[in-house]
């Protein structure tokens, strides 16, 4: 990483030994003569540095001069902070603040000797001394390399700053439309009907392997065709251990804790089974069979028609793992790779003689060989280049011929990453320290690439904007990839492709190292940056090697370690960066502050309850992250002391009931997301009037400020200037009935938002009124809104009034009469036009929509949520709406349902009046989907409309004690789900279910006069799963039950009655999974090897009895 780094060190190194504020330090400390020896070295270098840097690709005695200039240069930097943070803390000092304490009055004369000024001078002057001539003496060697003086670095800057929505053109696909159609076809095809099938993938590097593969997971038919469908990143590492661990966290979207290979494997058969899934291996190295096989084992249990599509590099896995011919994936053709190049080398329009350029360009493309990667690479490239030599001289460039010798794209990326910016080289290298395939947030990225000191502020701009320029100008430049946005189209995060990883760790060299370690730590020479991964889940003990480490990032997680020692603290004693988030960590040792360098501290997720309050010493920290800290009780009273704190993140740290003061001296604060209002001479409110606030923020406890003071504290929050909120979010804690109720509508009249605020929040607010900023609303851009037990307000805001509103949330306001005091917002339909999503629930004296019973049009509302609303008797004008939620509602308003004709989701619940559903109501909406009826405890039959729902996918019936039998079924024939729940009186099941040739899943649940299973299902033979809870009343199963031979998956639990099971079990050779729990007398029969009924059972794969396996055969 020497060339990506130094150019860029080195000038950030004579900025700080050229600022005031260190030249005035110097001066008095009587080191004035050693610095400008220093500056003048460092002038020195500087002039050859680009020379050097273009000439260590071929000759290796250059690049060694490099390294150890580069080594020289990291601890002049070291040092020169340390004289930065001295003079920092001497100023706090000389402000009054109080002394450090005496443990680092003891403790930090190990890096300045603060408690006696003249020996920090003599060793200070030593060590500039020191730094001095080993500069010196690097900068003589330049002569025996003739290396050159360069004028400026023409690379310094890009010609041309890209745009921050450059993400918009990351999804650019062309000319893969017959690979996908073609491979769609073959995962489709029912001609193989082996239960688990692998078409393999290969192509070269950078062809678009995984991008054809996200094309075909993400199909429309594919997603109809599959009930279950998994992506795994498998690249070198093939363990089989943690790609079972990857299915299961895919499939059920947590963290798999499981540690055992046997158990993970029984879970992984468990939630596939039955299931006909698409599995998706993606960037397959492993050629062994053996591991190759025990990895199919494990999911063998899928329904016939499963698939698993491999993307690889290798002919020899094509062949170990394919089941179908590995598909060859082919190079786009010229025109394609034209079109892509063209794209993005023309973004902002052609330039001047545009023929000659496209020529060249043609010329260019053509090269890339149909690799899409490298079109994108060098388009974004060329972008960057106006001039026509510069075109030229990549066309000819030497790089080609490098290409064909070496049958990959490699040296094409290298292209690309030579023509960067040294400041953008040493972001792209630093992102090495990252896993293959790890999702990459782009938010934590910055602020590491601003504690490393990578990013190069300019005058009227913040370090973050600067950072997030780099990320898209990187992402623009496709060394980043298949990025995530938020619901405001901000990018969360993102990845690398398996190649310009392979480049970053190439680049970067020894400077940035992933290692894996189990008790000490093992620091490779000249390593600066580390990231570890420890085997045995502890972290480990310090290293002499380690004291000229930047970085250190824990990578794994489920860490058991309860403290990080003190040892491995000294032996970190430069780290600017250090993350150890999502550990079992308790306890931080009060060396902590001895980390003088530290500006980024990461220690998220983690079971601390304090942090020691050595912490407040770290001047240079700008970074403290201690967002789900759940433990976390306190933080430490000497905050004020972390002048150059900017993020202080506490979200989610329920036990966190109070703030230290001082917290409004942290001017260059910018992101503190919870605020807790303290009592009386605590953290008050007007803290927050001089922070400059970005993203969101929650206040907290706002009952604290107190009646004396409320509406001046509350103004003094300046709120109204705070313009890069973008989150608000007020809260009312323990309300003191008696005096609060005139304080808080002061309180909150003073704590106006400013009118770039997307998202409010009022929770728990007592007063009757709501503040006249939103009552006469102007927050014109405010797309979210949530109003909760907000009990006392009769009147909701001007809501219509609200142009960018989309989500709407109100619940408990128990005062509010009617939605909208009146239409005059609404004239002309211009109210509420942009309103998507509508939540109403507990408010039981909402009687109606509008106070002067006009009509109410919500023209742009999707989803619709009433509940607990029982006076409520009509819905407004819903002409789009397809998502409709009713619960504990009146009769009148289920009528209502029967104008409407758009939904596809009606979940119908708590109509405790309902005997049988309004005439019409399923009838005019034709295009349900799904259909869900809960809680309706008079129900007693469905009208004969449910037939006519032919689309319809998904049915749920759940506690409806009274109803006894169904409406004819016969018209859904896309019915795949079917789901009985507490219906005590279902005696029978409709006809026609003969006819539902779809249906997969069939559940009984608490049916207590069910006494025995409907016989229409024994001609299902599609049926996969079959479920029956808690029915006293069945004591047999049928002998037909042995015609389900599709079955994958049978559960028997809490049926006491339940005699035997049906001979024609053993005919059922599909079934892979049986499960019976709370069914004695099946207990008994079934007990493996001696039970009555063991030999009807003892074929399938997989048995558990009330909790345990007792079969679970191996090679499934």
């Amino acid at each position: 990483m020497a060339e990506a780094v130094l150019s860029a060190l080195l000038q950030v190194i004579f900025e700080k030994s050229t600022s005031e504020t260190f030249e005035t330090y110097a001066l008095l400390r009587g080191t004035e003569k050693e610095m400008r020896k220093l500056q003048g070295v460092l002038s020195t270098i500087q002039a050859v540095l680009e020379d050097a840097e273009d000439r260590q690709a071929m000759d290796k005695a250059v690049k060694n001069w490099l390294i150890k200039l580069k080594d020289v240069a990291y601890d002049a930097d070291d040092l020169l902070e340390e004289y930065m943070t001295e003079a920092s803390r001497r100023r706090l000092e000389s402000h009054d603040y109080k002394k450090l304490s005496r443990f680092i009055l003891n403790e930090v004369r190990y890096f300045f000797s603060q408690s006696n000024p003249i020996l920090f001078r003599y060793q200070m002057r030593n060590k500039l001394e020191n730094i001095a001539e080993r500069l010196d003496a690097v900068a003589d060697e330049r002569f025996k390399f003739h290396l050159g003086d360069r004028l400026a670095d023409s690379r310094s800057q890009f010609p041309q700053r890209l745009q921050s929505d450059s993400y918009l053109l990351e999804s650019e696909v062309l000319g893969r439309e017959a690979d996908q159609e073609k491979i769609v076809t073959l995962l489709l095809s029912s001609a193989d009907q082996r239960d688990v099938s692998v078409l393999p993938v290969v192509g070269m590097g950078g062809l678009g392997k995984t991008t054809l593969a996200k094309l075909v997971y993400n199909d429309e038919r594919v997603q109809e065709h599959f009930e279950c469908r998994i992506w795994v990143c498998v690249s070198e590492d093939f363990d089989v251990k943690r790609l079972m661990k990857a299915i299961i966290e895919s499939m059920t979207g947590n963290r798999c804790d499981l540690q055992e290979t046997e158990s993970i494997h029984r879970r992984v058969q468990e939630l596939i089974r039955g299931l006909r899934f698409l599995l998706v291996l993606d960037d397959v190295w492993n050629d062994d069979q053996e591991k190759w096989d025990r990895l199919k084992n494990s999911v063998r249990h899928g329904s016939v028609g499963s698939k698993i599509l491999v993307t690889t590099r290798s002919e020899k896995v094509a062949l170990v793992t394919g089941t179908f011919a590995p598909y060859h994936l082919e190079g786009l053709s010229d025109e394609d790779c034209w079109l892509l190049f063209e794209h993005r080398a023309f973004k902002s329009g052609r330039p001047e003689e545009s023929s000659s350029f496209i020529a060249i360009g043609k010329e260019i493309a053509k090269k890339c060989r149909g690799v899409p990667l490298a079109a994108k690479s060098l388009g974004s490239l060329m972008y960057l280049r106006r001039k026509r030599s510069e075109w030229l001289f990549v066309k000819d460039s030497e790089i080609w011929r490098l290409v064909e010798e070496e049958n990959g794209i490699l040296p094409v990326l290298r292209l690309s990453y030579d023509s960067l910016p040294s400041h953008l080289k040493q972001c792209f290298a630093y992102c090495s320290l990252f896993p293959k395939n790890c999702r990459i947030n782009k938010d934590k990225l910055i602020l590491l690439w601003i504690a490393e000191g990578f990013i190069q502020v300019p005058p009227g701009k913040s370090p973050e904007e600067v950072g997030n320029e780099y990320f898209n100008e990187l992402l623009w430049s496709s060394f980043f990839q298949n990025v995530t946005t938020d619901h405001d189209k901000n990018i969360m995060d993102c990845e690398m492709h398996h190649l310009l990883h392979d480049l970053a760790k190439a680049v970067a060299g020894s400077s940035c190292v992933t290692v894996e370690v189990s008790k000490r730590l093992s620091v490779p020479t000249g390593t600066r940056y580390l990231s570890v991964f420890c085997a045995d889940n502890k972290i480990p003990r310090g290293s002499r090697n380690a004291c000229k480490l930047r970085s250190f990032l824990l990578l794994s997680g489920h860490w058991k370690t309860a403290e990080v020692s003190r040892k491995l603290i000294l032996s970190l004693k430069s780290l600017r960066s250090l993350d150890i988030s999502n550990t079992g960590i308790k306890k931080i040792s009060k060396s902590i502050g001895l980390m003088i360098h530290l500006r980024y501290l990461d220690l998220s997720s983690t079971l601390i309850k304090r942090l020691p309050n050595t912490v407040c010493s770290l001047f240079n920290l700008q970074s403290l992250i201690l967002k789900h800290c759940t433990r976390l009780e306190k933080l430490p009273k000497d905050m004020r002391k972390l002048i150059n704190l900017r993020h202080l993140n506490l979200s989610d740290c329920r036990l966190l009931n109070k703030l230290p003061n001082g917290i409004g001296d942290l001017r260059s604060l910018q992101t503190l997301p919870v605020f807790i209002v303290g009592k009386e001479a605590s953290c008050s409110i007007a803290e927050l009037q001089n922070l400059d606030l970005h993203g969101e923020l929650e206040i907290r406890n706002l009952e604290n400020v107190s009646n004396s003071r409320c509406s001046k504290s509350a103004k003094r929050a300046n709120l109204k200037e705070k313009w890069n909120l973008q989150s608000l979010k007020l809260w009312w804690e323990h309300v003191d009935e008696v005096h609060v109720k005139e304080n808080v509508e002061h309180v909150i009249e003073g704590l106006q938002p400013s009118f770039e605020l997307k998202k409010l929040e009022i929770k728990n607010y007592v007063g009757s009124k709501f503040p006249g900023w939103l009552m006469n609303p102007c927050l014109t851009n405010l797309v979210e809104l949530s109003l909760i037990k907000c009990q006392r307000c009769v009147q909701l805001p001007l809501l219509q009034k609200l142009p960018a509103l989309e989500v709407l949330t109100i619940n408990e306001m128990e005062a509010t009469m009617y939605f909208c005091d009146d239409l005059q917002g609404n004239a002309g339909g211009n109210g509420f036009v942009s309103l998507k999503t509508l939540s109403i629930e507990n408010m039981s004296n909402l009687l109606g929509w509008t106070t002067n019973g006009g009509q109410l049009i919500l023209p742009s509302l999707k989803q619709l949520v009433i509940d607990g609303c029982p006076n409520l008797g009509s819905l407004p004008e819903l002409p789009s709406v397809a998502s409709m939620k009713l619960d504990d509602c009146s009769m009148d308003l289920l009528r209502m349902v029967t104008r409407i004709t758009t939904l596809s989701d009606l979940i119908i619940s708590g109509f405790s009046e309902l005997v049988q559903l309004p005439q019409g109501l399923l009838k005019s909406n034709p295009s349900l989907l799904s259909l869900e009826i809960r809680d309706c405890l008079e129900l007693r039959s469905f009208s004969g409309e449910l037939q006519t729902l032919g689309p319809l996918q998904c049915l749920t019936i759940s506690n409806c004690p009274e109803l006894e039998s169904f409406s004819e079924l016969s018209g859904l024939s896309s019915l795949e789900s079917l789901w009985i729940d507490r219906c005590d009186s279902l005696v029978s099941m409709p006809g026609g279910m003969t006819r539902l040739n779809s249906l997969r899943h069939v559940s009984f649940s608490d049916c207590e006069n069910l006494a025995a299973l409907p016989e229409a299902i024994k001609y299902l033979t599609c049926l996969q799963t079959l479920n029956i809870f808690s029915c006293p009343a069945l004591e047999t199963l049928p002998e037909w039950l042995g015609n389900l031979v599709a079955l994958r998956e049978m559960e028997l639990c809490y049926c006491e009655n339940l005699l035997r099971l049906p001979q024609s079990m053993q005919r059922l050779t599909a079934l892979q999974f049986l499960l019976i729990r709370g069914c004695p007398c099946l207990e008994m029969r079934c007990k493996k090897d001696t039970g009555a009924d063991w030999h009807k059972i003892r074929h399938i794969p997989f048995i558990k009895i009330n909790g345990p396996y007792i079969q679970a055969l191996s090679g499934f």
